[in-house]
């Protein structure tokens, strides 16, 4: 009973933070830019994808692959902020229908380089951890604990560093932070690059427990709107706590109700939050 208990409470605080990594990175670039980047879900595809051509056809192993992923995505992520939201950051409408354009354009080329079927990597680690009569899987407990250093550096690299605080600067005044000297395409920039390359990641790390295939990223782009929503539009520190009850809807419903009754709890609450509370946890008006 113990053991079951512990595993499912991995599994929630794995599903938990990974939502929470691809989230922290949409909410950085809506605070910063001011963009809802609807590609952000298909950056999360084409990361898992990019990890597995680096982990096995390339043979580089995941500890080579998964940085490398991070450092691919976030590049394209400085592509897509130069050429593709710049020229639009004082357009919300035409900057939303790049991202649509970019959602139909990576899927398009996923589905044409990847075609139909889905790809398995190996786990991080194999085998199980025993805690005296506990044992779960070590893959999915190490996806868990490289993903909260992930979230710990980026949480502390905001708040400490005078990047952060410049990036934060830009996303409560952008006038007033150019005034103040702050160069705000450098800044934007750079969070595009993050996100991206945090979306990237999550989805070379998920790739790894779960099964790659195109149409992830759509899932788990109404997952992180679904986070967004429930912390509230604008609220970075919201997202730890709306990634943790949409993580845990996902990560338990299965395990107590059929699949046609747990798949939609999350948007259920979602509706809940927005009936009850429309500014989410901790933030804004949505």
């Amino acid at each position: 009973m113990l053991s079951e208990v512990m595993s499912h409470v991995i599994n929630v605080l794995m599903v938990s933070s990974i939502y929470v990594l691809v989230a922290l990175g949409f909410a950085l670039v809506f605070s910063v830019m001011r963009i809802m980047n609807f590609a952000h879900g298909a950056i999360y595809m084409i990361g898992g994808f990019v990890c597995y051509s680096f982990w096995i056809p390339l043979g580089l192993g995941p500890w080579v692959a998964l940085p490398l992923t991070m450092v691919a995505t976030g590049l394209f992520g400085l592509v897509l902020e130069k050429f593709c939201f710049r020229p639009f950051r004082k357009d919300f409408e035409k900057a939303t229908i790049m991202a649509i354009a970019l959602v139909i354009i990576l899927k398009t080329g996923a589905d044409l380089t990847v075609g139909p079927h889905g790809k398995s990597m190996p786990p991080l680690v194999s085998g199980n951890i025993h805690l005296g009569s506990v044992t779960f899987g070590a893959d999915r407990l190490m996806v868990l604990l490289i993903a909260c250093i992930l979230l710990t550096v980026l949480m502390l690299f905001v708040k400490k560093t005078r990047f952060g605080q410049a990036m934060l600067a830009i996303a409560q005044d952008p006038d007033g932070a150019a005034l103040m000297g702050i160069n705000t395409d450098r800044i934007s920039g750079f969070v595009c690059a993050m996100g991206c390359g945090l979306a990237g990641l999550a989805g070379g790390l998920v790739g790894s427990v779960l099964v790659l295939h195109v149409s992830i990223g759509d899932t788990m782009l109404v997952k992180v709107i679904g986070v967004i929503i429930l912390a509230g539009i604008g609220s970075i520190g919201g997202v730890w706590a709306g990634g943790l009850a949409m993580g845990a809807l996902d990560a338990l419903g299965p395990y107590f109700l059929p699949n046609v009754v747990s798949d939609p709890l999350g948007l259920a609450l979602v509706v809940l939050i927005l009936v009850i509370r429309p500014q989410g946890f901790f933030g804004q008006e949505a």
